[in-house]
């Protein structure tokens, strides 16, 4: 029975990853997934569904949805106001004014990098990142000649390094801190490697990607991407009025611990310093464009939180199978050291859960009573990391949403996600782990 339910989960995982490539909404495939796992480990099937799954669906929701929304509606007005875009053309013109060829290129995929981190690190929701930086990407590219392919590659280095980061308002570092009463700056000189290691590698690996792709004879080109046409003469936020919200993010975090009020108060400045930068929309008022912006904002939190409570859901109903209990058993038992043991497990658990925060609540309370010795800031600081692994798998909504955004198939577009996440996090998560193994004083 132990084979059975094992294969079970397995294939269930398999079909999650296969029906996401093609296009199937995961709104109904995990709960079929879930159906499938709760029947061959003979779980009550009322139960698995009313209890089990719902149970897990509505805790994500309850303790992450004011967060969610918060963090989607400051995207929203970084976006629509147009805040994003002055601080990709303002660091384009600081570095990349006089570049030309392939080191164009290379300047235009770290400023797209360092306004992704900016935005992430100033408390922005890291899906609702990518939609924000969606049009600066997609203008940078355009100035550089990078093939859209590398779009959503160039997207996530800066998402990426903002989550690995100390200090970062944002929920792969909170819930540690609320599990394991630790700081936001947990295993500081470790995790600003790690952030390193991601940014620098996701802009090698890019570059060179499109460094080669040019030298095929490949260029930039809309393809069935829709760019909305920009009004001559619109006024932007000048750069000082477009870090205003990102700093009083990380100021009131800091100060308070609290990341809802972090989060609305960013809203709050965001909302006073950018709103008088909306273009109206024809026939309407500034103010009801404004007030159009934040209904969208509101039904993207909804989507978001739904996509990941019923990935969670789906989580919930493998926790509760018998089989389960033996692989966090077997992978507790393994004879590795403790804080790769904690990079394993974290990445192991992430990839069937398909959320970081679904993945860090399963896991850091078994880590927390295994690893007894062990620092709790280097349990943080290695497990917020080594959530980044497998965070971006083909079946996460982000990836799906954003491919889509970007007019990208799996096929086309996944690859480049592949490298500037999984591959380089993964080698971050690797090497924090070994820096506070050798030298445990640095957590």
């Amino acid at each position: 029975m132990q084979i059975i339910g094992l294969l079970s989960i397995l294939i269930a995982f398999f079909a999650l990853v296969f029906f996401s490539f093609k296009g199937y909404s995961l709104l109904y495939v995990a709960p079929l997934c879930a159906l499938f796992v709760a029947i061959c480990n003979q779980l009550p099937l009322l139960t698995a569904f009313t209890e089990i799954f719902m149970g897990g669906f509505s805790g994500i929701v309850k303790d992450l949805f004011l967060i969610f929304l918060s963090a989607i509606l400051m995207g929203r007005l970084y976006m629509d106001s147009g805040a994003a875009l002055s601080i990709a053309k303002f660091l384009m013109n600081l570095f990349g004014r006089k570049s030309t060829g392939k080191r164009k290129q290379t300047i235009a995929i770290a400023i797209c990098g360092l306004t992704g981190f900016a935005l992430a690190y100033g408390g922005i929701d890291t899906f609702c990142v990518l939609f924000t930086l969606f049009p600066v990407v997609l203008t940078v590219c355009k100035e550089a000649d990078i093939p859209r392919k590398y779009m959503l590659g160039i997207l996530n280095i800066g998402v990426a390094t903002a989550a690995v980061s100390p200090g970062a308002p944002l929920v792969p570092n909170y819930i540690p801190m609320e599990i394991l009463g630790t700081s936001a700056y947990a295993g500081l000189i470790p995790g600003i490697v790690a952030a390193l290691i991601v940014f620098c590698g996701g802009i090698f690996y890019c570059s060179r990607a499109v460094h080669l792709a040019s030298d095929r004879g490949m260029h930039f080109e809309y393809g069935p991407v829709k760019v909305a046409p920009e009004r001559e003469g619109r006024k932007y936020p000048n750069i000082i009025l477009a870090i205003l919200p990102i700093a009083a993010v990380i100021l009131v975090f800091n100060l308070t611990g609290a990341l809802v009020a972090a989060l609305f108060a960013g809203d709050v400045v965001a909302l006073l310093a950018l709103g008088w930068f909306y273009d109206p929309q024809e026939g309407q008022s500034k103010l009801r464009t404004i007030v159009g912006s934040l209904n969208e904002g509101c039904k993207t939190a909804a989507e978001s939180i739904c996509l990941m409570a019923i990935l969670v859901g789906f989580a919930a109903v493998v926790q509760a199978t018998p089989v389960f209990d033996n692989i966090v058993n077997v992978l507790m038992g393994l004879p590795i050291p403790a804080m790769l043991l904690v990079v394993l497990s974290v990445a192991i658990i992430v990839a069937f859960t398909g959320s970081p925060p679904a993945g860090l609540q399963i896991i850091l309370p078994i880590l927390s009573t295994v690893l007894v010795g062990v620092a709790p800031e280097a349990i943080h600081r290695v497990a917020t990391i080594s959530t980044q692994t497998f965070d971006t798998l083909p079946f996460q909504g982000a990836v799906i949403v954003t491919l889509g955004l970007c007019g990208l198939t799996h096929k086309e577009g996944y690859f480049p996600v592949m490298m500037t996440t999984v591959i380089w996090t993964g080698a971050a998560a690797v090497v924090a782990a070994l820096m506070l193994t050798f030298f445990p004083g640095l957590a």
